[in-house]
């Protein structure tokens, strides 16, 4: 693999990296997957998210709904820091400060000697961070052009809601007619590097409300209804340069909110052995988002003369399970180990509504072509989280957490637009995806109490490579009826089939500092 230039600046949100063409599977993925990124109390964060068995900690609201149940006195939490990362390519290390989580536990006595205590809990927190800047450089395009891909977008809908629309009105494609004397498009320049510059900002967040019970301190049940937050906005300029210079610009905005439950329980099997288990379903998150997008040919966005795309969408996430195991040693020491599996090949996207030529509505509409697709490039993913935790004092606490999450994607897959018979690709404003590679995080933790009040501090480094791609090359391994490359058109276009083009490499390292003071009573 060739390895060209891509400099980070903000380098916050691994999985936020949406790289939008229109709704597809990479977008989806990314702005849902939260699975692979451990964001909440600092006590959380130290012990790298691992206390599905352990529980008593605000943030495990989200990952073991049960672990509220071990609460037996009021809590109140809240929780900021600062997130910067570092490119290996340049230096670059800007911070950004961040709210990342807020809550309470009211525990509530019940003089049962059978069920002791019931639990209230409400906890807000991050999910997905969607600040992150970054450019990417590729100077050996061979003589390829997004534009090739583009004239393949012409043959769905080349109306003014997509980039294959502006192009024909902007004539950045040329025509010709087919034996039969149907019109069809093709590109007629070559293009050498290019530049892909992106800017996004935002979150996803969740509202978490939880009940949780105590049964004879042996079991403990846990139920958390999840609101979730969507706000995403992404600005990107991609310039190509060859016979045709020009930069197409797109300023996207997506908003929208989903619900998902969490059923979890704790089990302490044996009466005098501190030793648990804890077993968690959640359901997929339901999300109703819209896409508004302003795009044009130019460095800058113009909202009175670019064109706009906007869309309604749905998209379900897939459903997780999860197990663990964790005990303690005296007071001085306690560890646990978790395990999810997420079965994203079965995420979902479709339409609440969607009107048609002649007139008609529908609702409800699935999109059969674009989720046959998420099945084809996604897989399930595992994640694996250890943590520890030492009572160096009575009042001083120290941690240590380590996770590895694996990648959604499957090996050697590409987005070739032309051959997804999706609606989506109606409304596509872009050409550019990224594939994501496995996650490893390490993170280290310490905590100080007084009385009722109490602060902790954590690190968390977050390591995570991919390969962004500014288009597809799919295009050059067949004709499709007429060619795409006409000789007449492009002398190069013999030596273009088959052709491709190298990936860029890309480290998606951050660095994040939390903070969180606490007061028990």
């Amino acid at each position: 693999m060739k390895r060209y230039i891509l400099i980070p600046i903000l380098l916050l949100a691994p999985c936020s990296l949406s790289l939008l063409q229109a709704q597809d599977t990479y977008m989806n993925e990314r702005l849902t997957n939260s699975s692979n990124d451990v964001i909440g109390t600092a006590r959380y964060v130290g012990m790298g998210g691992a206390l599905g068995a352990l529980g008593a900690d605000m943030s495990v609201i989200s990952w073991n709904p049960a672990g509220i149940g071990l609460y037996r006195k009021n809590d109140i939490a809240l929780t900021m820091g600062g997130l910067w990362g570092k490119s290996s390519i340049k230096e670059e290390n800007r911070g950004k400060f961040t709210f990342d989580q807020a809550g309470f536990v009211y525990n509530m006595k019940t003089g049962s000697e059978t069920c002791p205590y019931v639990n209230f809990a409400f906890n807000y927190q991050k999910k997905v961070n969607f600040n992150h800047n970054f450019y990417a450089l590729n100077d050996n395009l061979g003589g390829l052009s997004q534009m090739d891909q583009v004239a393949e977008l012409t043959y769905w809908d080349s109306g003014t809601e997509n980039l294959a629309g502006l192009a024909i009105d902007r004539d950045f494609l040329n025509y010709d007619f087919d034996s039969e004397g149907n019109k069809y498009f093709y590109n007629y320049y070559a293009s050498y590097n290019n530049k892909y510059t992106h800017h996004s900002e935002g979150s996803a967040q969740s509202f978490d409300f939880n009940i949780s019970t105590n049964v004879n301190d042996r079991a403990f049940l846990g139920l958390t209804v999840g609101v979730d937050n969507m706000r995403f906005r992404e600005l990107t300029c991609y310039e190509e340069f060859g016979d045709a210079d020009y930069a197409l610009s797109r300023n996207c905005k997506i908003t929208g909110t989903g619900v998902n439950v969490k059923l979890g329980t704790i089990i302490r099997p044996f009466e005098n052995n501190p030793f648990r288990f804890g077993f968690v379903v959640e359901t997929p998150t339901w999300y109703r988002l819209r896409n508004s997008t302003w795009f044009d040919f130019g460095h800058d966005i113009n909202e009175n003369t670019a064109l706009r795309s906007y869309l309604k969408f749905n998209v379900r996430t897939p459903w997780k399970v999860r197990t663990s195991i964790g005990s303690t040693v005296g007071s001085t020491f306690a560890w646990d180990v978790d395990y999810e599996y997420a079965a994203y090949a079965g995420m979902n996207i479709g339409y609440p509504e969607l009107e048609y030529a002649d007139g008609s509505t529908s609702g409800n509409v699935k999109d059969v072509a674009m989720n046959e697709f998420t099945r084809d490039i996604l897989r399930g993913t595992h994640t694996l989280r250890i943590g520890t935790e030492i009572n160096a004092t009575k009042n001083l606490a120290f941690r240590l957490g380590y996770n590895l999450s694996t990648s959604p994607y499957k090996k050697n897959i590409g987005f070739d637009q032309y051959n997804i018979d999706s609606r989506a690709m109606n409304y596509a404003t872009g050409t550019n995806y990224m594939r994501l590679g496995n996650t490893n995080i390490l993170t280290l933790g310490a905590g100080y109490h007084a009385k009722k009040f109490y602060v902790d501090l954590a690190y968390k480094i977050r390591n995570q490579k991919a390969d962004f791609y500014a288009f597809d090359t799919r295009f050059t391994d067949e004709v499709y009826g007429d060619p795409v490359f006409l000789d007449n058109a492009r002398t190069s276009a013999p030596e273009l089939i088959n052709a491709t083009i190298d990936p860029v490499d890309v480290n998606l390292t951050r660095h994040t500092i939390t903070c969180t003071l606490g007061f028990k009573f």
